[in-house]
């Protein structure tokens, strides 16, 4: 299948569209959304057949990939800022939210450490997925009351898993990170659904 018989040229771009609300093309005019160079170029899709084929594609994603799979590529593509309706203030959007929270909730069982809090796996995803965000480990630890050291350790276990490692020393295996996995698994099922090339 060539890049013109799909409707998305790459996963990236498929997976951009697919979770983020303010790329839909529906709700703001064609100019508005070039003219925006956070969101990059604004791909092929215009009026409603835009937006029904990025809807197809989110669909087809939460269906057919597992729940963590899905919740890591939220936390990465997905929209992190919302704008309130009624005042106008932004915030966190809470699906986004809702996605770290799942990642933060399965990275537990890996990281296996008491000292470190629910709050504070979600912080160190947090850290992880949004750039803007970045506190230092120090200021973690003091906000979730456990030592540095635990933080530090904590932080590079979760980088580790989120991330993926390489061999590091002889007789030890890579980790292969859920982020490589989630985008495998949906580069997959794109391409299966005829969504990307």
């Amino acid at each position: 299948m060539s890049e013109r018989d799909t409707p998305f040229p790459r996963v990236a771009v498929a997976l951009a569209y697919a979770f983020s609300e303010e790329r839909h093309t529906a709700n703001r005019p064609a100019m508005a959304r070039a003219a925006d160079d956070r969101l990059g170029e604004p791909g092929a899709f215009s009026g409603m057949d835009g937006a029904a084929e990025t809807g197809d594609a989110r669909r087809f994603l939460e269906h057919g990939l597992d729940r963590l799979h899905f919740a890591v590529l939220y936390a990465k593509y997905g929209q992190r800022k919302t704008q309130c309706k009624c005042c106008g203030s932004v915030g966190d959007h809470l699906e986004w939210l809702g996605a770290l929270r799942a990642v933060a909730n399965a990275l537990a069982e890996y990281l296996s450490m008491s000292s470190v809090s629910a709050e504070m796996r979600v912080d160190l995803v947090r850290r992880h997925f949004d750039e803007t965000w970045s506190p230092r480990l120090g200021d973690l630890a003091r906000r979730h009351e456990c030592s540095r050291s635990s933080a530090e350790r904590a932080s590079v276990k979760a980088a580790d898993w989120i991330r993926g490692t390489r061999k590091k020393r002889a007789g030890e295996n890579p980790v292969y990170g859920i982020e490589q996995a989630a985008h495998a698994s949906a580069e997959q099922l794109l391409r299966d659904g005829g969504f990307i090339p």
